[in-house]
């Protein structure tokens, strides 16, 4: 692995321990509320490249992870993932999970 690997293992690290940490906290901090803002219908479309969003690149790790039907696509999920969130050892075990997957993907090209 280059270093440049190693970079990015440790922003995708570092992005899912500060989402584990922002879903065990208080529904209401701002954080919360943006990432359930983000699942409400009636948004505007609009024409062109889809947008990178945080909820969009925790989907692609997500279905990174082979035999996982964990997605970040609704509110069901966003609150399965919370739930998940706050046994500490289950998300510990989903994040290495994230990183083995991720470490795979980069080992093929």
């Amino acid at each position: 692995m280059n270093a440049l690997s190693q970079y990015a293992i440790f922003i995708l690290e570092s992005r899912w321990r500060l989402f584990g940490h922002i879903l065990r906290r208080d529904s209401q901090i701002p954080a919360n509320q943006a990432m359930s803002g983000y699942f409400v219908k009636g948004g505007s479309k609009f024409k062109g490249r889809p947008l990178t969003t945080l909820p969009v690149v925790l989907n692609r790790d997500l279905s990174r992870i082979i035999n996982s039907n964990l997605q970040l696509k609704s509110s069901h999920d966003l609150e399965h993932l919370r739930s998940i969130a706050q046994q500490r050892d289950e998300w510990t075990k989903l994040r290495a999970r994230i990183r083995e997957a991720a470490e795979a993907s980069q080992s093929e090209h």
